[in-house]
Formats: C-alpha cells, sequence, structure tokens
C-alpha cells in the first residue's frame, strides 16, 4: 500500500519533460513553389486577302479606265461591283445590250448606291464597241407577217396588246415599257424605248422602225420649284444626289428661273439637262 502510495506522488516531484521542438527548417516555412500559369496565345488579327472567289464590297474596289462594254466579270468585281449584280450587267450584253454614253450605266438593275458617281470618270466608251452589227435582211415566214407589214405603234399612247404585236417584245417587255413610260410622264423620243430595262440592243433595232411619236406636247412636266423631294425622286432621270442638290439650291438661291439656272447646280451635266429639260416646267 505505501509502494503505492509513493508511485502517485512521482509525478509531482519530478515534471514531465517535453519533447525537443523540430527545427523549423526552410522547407517547413517556404511554400511550396507554384508554377506560374502558362500564358495564353494572344489572337492574331486576320490579315488574309479575300480569295478569288469572294465579293469586293462595293464602293472598296479599285479604280482605273474601263470601258463597259467590254469589261469582264473580274474587271467589274476588281471595281467593286457585287458578284450578284455582275451576272447581271454580263447578261445585258450577251443579249445584245449597249451602253451608248456612261450614264446608261445606272440603268443595270441593283447597282449599288454611289457606285456609278465613283466610277464615272473612269469610263471610257469606244466607238467600236457600240457600233451596231448589219444584220441580214430577215425572210417573211408564211405564216407570220414580215416587219414591214406590221403596223405601227404610238409610243405614248400604246397599250400592252400593241407592244406586245411587235416582234421580240413579251407580256413582261411590255409592262415594262408602259410602266418605263408612265415614271417619265411619257416618251419625248423614240430612242427612249431603248432605255427600257431587260430590252436588248438588237431588240429595239428591230422594232425602231415601227415606232411612231405620236401628237406633240404628249409629255406630262413637273414644277421644279415646287415639287417636294418624294416627286422628285419618282422621275426615273433624277437620283437621290441630283434630287438633294436641286432642293439644296432652291433653299439657298430661291427658284429656278429657267435651264440656265439649272447648269449652276454642280452636278447637272449637259446630258442630264438635255434629258430632264422636256419634262420641267418653272
Amino acid at each position: 500500500m505505501g509502494t503505492l502510495a509513493l508511485l502517485a506522488l512521482l509525478p509531482y516531484w519530478f515534471p514531465q519533460t517535453q519533447p525537443a521542438p523540430l527545427a523549423l527548417t526552410d522547407s517547413l516555412l517556404a511554400p511550396k513553389e507554384v508554377p506560374p500559369p502558362a500564358k495564353e496565345a494572344t489572337p492574331v488579327a486576320a490579315t488574309e486577302e479575300p480569295g478569288p472567289g469572294s465579293s469586293p464590297v462595293a464602293g472598296k474596289g479599285v479604280l482605273f479606265p474601263f470601258d463597259p462594254n467590254t469589261l469582264d466579270a473580274a474587271g467589274w468585281q476588281r471595281l467593286g461591283l457585287p458578284d450578284r449584280t455582275t451576272r447581271t450587267l454580263l447578261r445585258y450584253r450577251e443579249k445584245g445590250g449597249r451602253f451608248r454614253q456612261a450614264e446608261d450605266l445606272r440603268k443595270v438593275w441593283g447597282l449599288p448606291a454611289g457606285f456609278y458617281e465613283r466610277v464615272q470618270p473612269y469610263i471610257r466608251i469606244a466607238e467600236s464597241s457600240v457600233a451596231r452589227p448589219v444584220l441580214p435582211p430577215r425572210a417573211p415566214s408564211g405564216n407570220l407577217p414580215s416587219d414591214r407589214h406590221q403596223p405601227t405603234v404610238q409610243i405614248n399612247d400604246a397599250d400592252s396588246a400593241a407592244w406586245e404585236a411587235l416582234p421580240g417584245i413579251g407580256a413582261i417587255l411590255a409592262g415594262r415599257i408602259i410602266r418605263f413610260r408612265e415614271r417619265l410622264g411619257g416618251f419625248y423620243s423614240v430612242d427612249q424605248v431603248a432605255e427600257t430595262f431587260g430590252l436588248a440592243d438588237s431588240t429595239f433595232r428591230r422594232i425602231r422602225p415601227l415606232l411612231v411619236q405620236g401628237p406633240e406636247n404628249s409629255v406630262l412636266k413637273f414644277n421644279l420649284n415646287t415639287a417636294s423631294r418624294e416627286q422628285l425622286l419618282a422621275h426615273p432621270y433624277i437620283r437621290r444626289n441630283l434630287a438633294n442638290a436641286l432642293i439644296e439650291y432652291r433653299n439657298r438661291h430661291g427658284a429656278f428661273q429657267g435651264p440656265e439656272d439649272l447648269k449652276r447646280v454642280h452636278i447637272v451635266t449637259d446630258s442630264v439637262l438635255r434629258k430632264l429639260t422636256p419634262y420641267i416646267r418653272f
């Protein structure tokens, strides 16, 4: 019993010794070195040129002198003309269509806004490219009357049936001619019929001897000093830039007094003045 009591008191006489602390080595203090994240590659901006099959953006093409009657598809696309419009233009030429003057290029369906104004100074039309080929005389058919025996057509009075009776003119072309005539306010010249969209030059040459001007003063005129912007734009010979210029002149200088005042508008060329004068009054 005494021995047990002696053992129980030993911890108070001899304090327990703590184990020696471990040395704090560098490996314990320093955090593990974490490798930096991989640096992402910076994307490189695409700088590739458009491929040969891509369409140049209208207005971004290269300007150079050209003849619209002989320029090939690659040349039109180099000027910045879209593929679809290029195909339309080439089909027009394949059917016999020709550009007699620079402004005829405006007739092309789907021409981008501003394209003509950008390329107009570079248009060079050679006389040889608009020369009309001499066609051999056409023998009259036993079932169809020859052209010389067909009745003439008064261009400002003819209805759709009269136009369709002409050789090479179907319902679609007849409708286009009449709509173009209505937008103009009437034809003051037989040659204006040739400006109808889709009418091949060869077809026009064939029907021209059968076309008659009709009575004089059959053209509707509009007042240049009172016409609104919308009324000006409704006329086929007045484009947006010309309508804006005409209104700006009226606002700055007052009413137009005559054709001479039109010459003071900087974008009115002699060709535009000649085509537009029969339709305006002051």
